[in-house]
């Protein structure tokens, strides 16, 4: 019932490879026990009850786990367990035996002899094979193919023996077999001890495991081995064939105690899942069949004439029935006999959602080493990333499972987690899903660490952008000095600088002239001084604007209002203002134009000789307009002179940088107009 109970929890895809193996180890054990029989009946042997107790004993050593825990290692056990149980059911005495010197011994040694050889034959090349799987490590590689090739090697070494014929061949061939099997014996008892040895704390329960196993299998070895030794050397046999019985149990024992004490093929916490659900599965057929009968018989009373329709009635119902209560109570059981495996459950699905919305390196550390061993009652937990060694400390408590975090092929860590506080240990649906839990921890890790390098590459491009824009903007601002140092240095070439070399000549010539005629030079000297005084006041205003500093705040408006009563107060010429009380514009844009006014402003003081002038600026949806307009002499294109029409050049530039337009009008002795229109970002503008 036990195995039917486990059997029906296997996967379906895998449950055929169980029922093909358990069949043919039926018929090897039928096989086996015949054999024994017949060589039993024909060499006139006993079988005692001390041997049919150890050959028992051992055959359920190997053959309870392999029922209990279906598996490859445990079915592997009980194919152990077989052979050896086949070697020590058959008392004899080999000072009884006298291989013939002639001949072929296959013809002429008893069968139980040829019988128990092979089985040792077998029972090496099995140990070999359990114990090179034991215990399954991720790190070291396991050829199936290469350990078959141990059973049919040594079959062949054995039957060799057998038909080789008398002479040196016979002699080199035993020799060759007894080295063979030799060798398989001490390859599985090395790895027994290496693996007894292994000081890493992953795998400390299979060391301990190891230990018990290697202690066990030489204690019921050993008689065994001596009474060949000196049978081979012609010594006298002391040890009598029981004591090879009785120490044959040390191995039952020792296996039985690593079952119970560290967990050997998991069985502590299996016999207790299968006990629990034979109860539940025997209520359930009781309720199931109380169910159907008591629909049927209230079937066939309600309607007699119908009782057969009633009954299979009644036996859907109850099929119907099966299945929900079956799932109903198997959840109550596992909530009586096992709240950790559901809080196990529901302790990875949230570990897992909340895996997969981490974003850095030490919510990840957060949720493996301190939230999941909460939630799973585990006793500690750490997670080691690399290149920091990927082991505890020396004084670090045993760990119950542990996996390295791995992405590719790159290494990134080793989680270790502690066992539970109950004790109950991690079976095997449970270390896989940690294990699946351990790959999307390090997905996280290498998402999280990939968007640490994006955001410090991000930081990084964040300082060169700000640093190249603020290069940019010095350069800029250098570029901007630069024009005005020409514009300024033009202005004073075109006015200041030939009113004054203008007066440096007067200045020549009345010096000639003052000898002469001294009312003349008077004159002269008056129309110099007005030169002077011109020429002071162009300086002021090229000086003014030096010092007038650009708009931080975008209001062109106030700008235009100070300049206007900045022009009037040095130079006298009157700027009537058209502008409204405030006009909001990006910075950039109301330098601009402040600069063409100013620009505009001066060409007026300087070339037209009005006393006023007019500007306007006007914000519509599309667009400001600005307009500085004079009634002065005015000028024609084609009579400015080489270098005369630089600012207007340079208003030009301005305007074209912003997307905008600018028109000027001018006629002789009718002043000079500059229209301006710029224009505006939408949403710059509705907020202005």
């Amino acid at each position: 019932m036990l195995g039917k109970i486990i059997e029906s929890k296997t996967p379906a895809s895998l449950r055929w490879r169980s029922w093909a193996a358990w069949a043919l180890f039926g018929l090897a054990l039928a096989g086996e026990s015949i054999a024994l029989y017949a060589s039993a009946v024909s060499a006139n042997l006993t079988i005692t009850r001390l041997s049919v107790v150890a050959a028992t004993a051992l055959l359920l050593t190997g053959l309870i786990p392999a029922l209990l825990r279906p598996g490859p290692d445990s079915r592997l056990a009980a194919w152990l367990a077989l052979f050896m149980a086949a070697l020590v059911a058959l008392p004899f005495d080999l000072a009884a035996i006298r291989p013939p010197v002639e001949g072929v011994w296959y013809q002429t040694m008893p069968m139980h002899i040829v019988l128990r050889t092979y089985n040792g034959a077998l029972a090496a090349s099995a140990a070999y094979h359990l114990t090179s799987r034991f215990p399954p490590r991720p790190d070291r590689a396991f050829s199936p193919r290469r350990v078959a090739l141990v059973y049919p090697l040594s079959l062949f070494v054995v039957t060799l023996m057998f038909v080789s014929p008398a002479g040196p061949s016979r002699a080199l061939v035993s020799l060759l077999a007894a080295a063979w099997f030799a060798g398989l014996l001490l390859a599985a008892h090395r790895a027994l001890l290496r693996v007894s040895r292994n000081p890493d704390p992953a795998y400390r329960r299979s060391a301990q495991q190891a230990r018990l196993l290697l202690l066990g299998f030489l204690a019921a070895e050993s008689p065994l081995f001596l009474r060949v030794f000196f049978y081979f050397l012609g010594l006298p046999n002391i040890i009598p064939y029981n004591a090879v019985l009785i120490m044959q149990l040390a191995a039952p024992l020792t296996v039985a105690y690593a079952i119970l004490r560290h967990d050997l093929f998991e069985i502590d916490a299996t016999v207790r899942r299968a006990l629990a659900y034979t109860v539940v599965f025997s209520l359930l057929l009781a309720v199931y069949f109380g169910l159907t009968m008591l629909i049927s018989l209230v079937a066939a009373q309600t309607a007699p004439k119908f009782r057969g329709a009633a009954l299979l009635t009644g036996l859907m119902t109850a099929a119907v029935a099966f299945r929900p209560l079956y799932r109903g109570l198997q959840r109550r059981v596992d909530g009586w006999f096992y709240p950790e495996r559901l809080h196990f459950q529901e302790a990875i699905a949230a570990a897992r959602r909340e895996l997969s919305q981490v974003v850095n390196r030490e919510r990840v550390m957060t949720l493996l080493e301190k939230e999941l061993p909460r939630r799973l009652n585990a006793t500690w937990a750490r997670l080691i990333l690399a290149p920091n060694q990927d082991i505890p400390a020396a004084d670090a408590p045993a760990p119950a499972w542990n996996a390295r975090i791995v992405v590719g092929d790159a290494v990134l860590g080793r989680y270790w987690l502690g066992p539970r506080h109950s004790g109950l240990p991690y079976d095997a649906s449970e270390r896989a899903q940690l294990q699946a839990l351990a790959e999307q921890a390090g997905l996280a890790l290498a998402y999280a660490e990939t968007l640490a390098e994006l955001e410090a590459l991000n930081r990084d491009l964040e300082r060169e952008v700000a640093l190249q824009t603020a290069n940019a903007l010095a350069q800029q601002r250098a570029l901007v000095a630069t024009e005005e140092r020409q514009r300024i240095a033009r202005d004073l070439h075109d006015s200041v600088t030939q009113t004054l070399f203008s007066i440096s000549l007067g200045a020549r010539a009345l010096r000639k002239l003052a000898l002469k005629d001294p009312e003349a030079a008077a004159a002269g000297l008056q129309e110099q001084e007005q030169a002077a005084q011109a020429a002071l006041a162009e300086m002021r205003a090229l000086l003014a604007q030096l010092r007038s500093p650009l708009l931080a705040d975008g209001d062109l408006a106030q700008a235009l209002r100070q300049h206007c009563l900045s022009i009037t107060q040095r130079t006298g010429l009157r700027v009537h203002l058209d502008a409204p009380e405030s006009l909001l514009l990006p910075s950039h844009l109301a330098n601009e134009l402040l600069h063409v006014a100013r620009e505009a402003m001066h060409n007026v003081l300087k070339h037209s000789g009005a006393d006023e002038a007019e500007c306007r600026v006007v914000r519509d949806k599309e667009g400001v307009r600005l307009t500085v307009q004079d009634r002065g002499r005015g000028f024609e294109w084609e009579a400015l002179g080489p270098g005369r029409g630089m600012g207007l050049e340079s208003m030009r530039e301005r305007v074209a940088a912003l997307g905008g337009e600018i028109h000027i009008e001018s006629e002789p002795g009718w002043g000079v107009a500059i229209h301006v229109w710029v224009p505006t970002p939408a949403k710059q503008g509705e907020e202005a």
